[in-house]
């Protein structure tokens, strides 16, 4: 048995102990489960060493600006690199910082919606602990989105574009197309059209229907024409697409949300998140656009500790738990996914 497969079983099983403890404690003590189980996450993410398919290029631009060579960047992760260029490896505490960011604003979201416990164990076995740690200011940006979300739903527009056009100047630049998100629909839609629009999806997305056209969009438009073409390292070959098993997997988890809409109460939270999976089928394998997509994708880690907190029959319960466990377990055992998460490492094995 693999050291990865035990340190990430081992995280997530005392992160998410630490979090349920904190959830049985009703007086103001429980802070000290919750910092517990926050200081598991943090270190596991802070502490990775070349975990993640984009660590080398952030290290490579932390090089960049530590001997002072012109770099576009945002103009909050371009101060965390000079703020740490001083020491040769202060690429690490880059990553330490990111990583207690996007922790934090995890955190604060889980236990403002009371679901602690769950919204860690999804973070990790529906693959968002991956993304962060690989696209390291997204990942920062995405658990802020999920952070702002309330004043979406609390139609509070200035704090929410506060928090978006910061997080879009500072941390990552596609944050800002989350601005209109603020005018999604807030009443539930019907379950048939959001499953009728998952399926079609996925059926013209497994014909390579959406790149024909994508493709052809995009190369009439000038410069991202001639970067992100159809010959770009960004878009991956219809003939190399493979089974889709993976996609089929989201696609059902979806399908299956969008008919029990009713039981989690949150209508704008759904769209949000049925709308990013669909849009996340038709620019699949555009990895740009499809980057977008993930703001809305990984709401799936509000939405399904949501469902199983108000859900009311065990079975159906256990059922999606059980699923979730064995998807996490088979991913990380046979070392899938398209984040590079493994091995995992630390800055202790060098």
């Amino acid at each position: 048995m693999s050291f990865t497969f035990i340190i990430y079983n081992v995280t997530v099983l005392f992160a998410v102990f630490f979090a349920a403890i904190s959830e049985r404690i009703k007086s103001n003590s429980n802070h000290i489960p919750i910092i517990a189980s926050f200081l598991v996450v943090f270190l596991f993410i802070g502490l990775r060493h070349y975990v993640g398919n984009d660590y080398e290029a952030y290290v490579y631009l932390f090089k960049t600006i530590q001997n002072e060579i012109n770099t576009r960047l945002e103009y909050g992760f371009y101060a965390l690199n000079t703020l740490f260029s001083g020491p040769i490896n202060g690429y690490k505490y880059v990553m330490l910082v990111s990583g207690f960011i996007a922790v934090f604003f995890l955190y604060k979201t889980f236990i403002r919606e009371k679901v602690l416990a769950l919204g860690i164990f999804f973070v990790f076995a529906f693959e968002l602990i991956f993304l962060i740690n690989d696209q390291v200011r997204q990942g920062v940006a995405i658990a802020i989105f999920l952070y702002a979300i309330q004043f979406i739903e609390k139609r509070e527009i200035y704090k929410y574009a506060l928090i978006i056009i910061a997080t879009g100047l500072l941390l990552h630049y596609s944050a800002l197309i989350m601005l209109p998100v603020y005018f999604m629909y807030r009443k539930p839609l019907p379950s048939w059209m959001w499953c009728a629009a998952l399926v079609l999806g996925f059926v013209f997305y497994s014909r390579g229907f959406f790149q024909n056209i994508l493709g052809n969009l995009i190369a009439v438009i000038p410069f991202y024409g001639d970067r992100f073409g159809h010959n770009s390292k960004h878009i991956v070959p219809i003939e190399k697409l493979g089974s889709g098993l993976a996609v089929l997997f989201w696609v059902i988890i979806a399908v299956y949300v969008a008919i029990n809409q009713s039981k989690i109460k949150r209508p704008l939270l759904v769209n949000m998140y049925l709308f990013g999976t669909v849009f996340f089928i038709i620019t699949l394998d555009f990895h740009i656009i499809t980057r977008v997509a993930f703001y809305l994708v990984y709401i799936k880690v509000l939405v399904l500790p949501l469902y199983i907190k108000n859900e009311t029959n065990w079975i159906l319960k256990l059922g999606i738990l059980a699923i979730a466990v064995l998807f996490f377990e088979l991913e990380i055992f046979l070392e899938l996914g398209t984040h590079g998460g493994f091995p995992y490492k630390t800055i202790f094995d060098n």
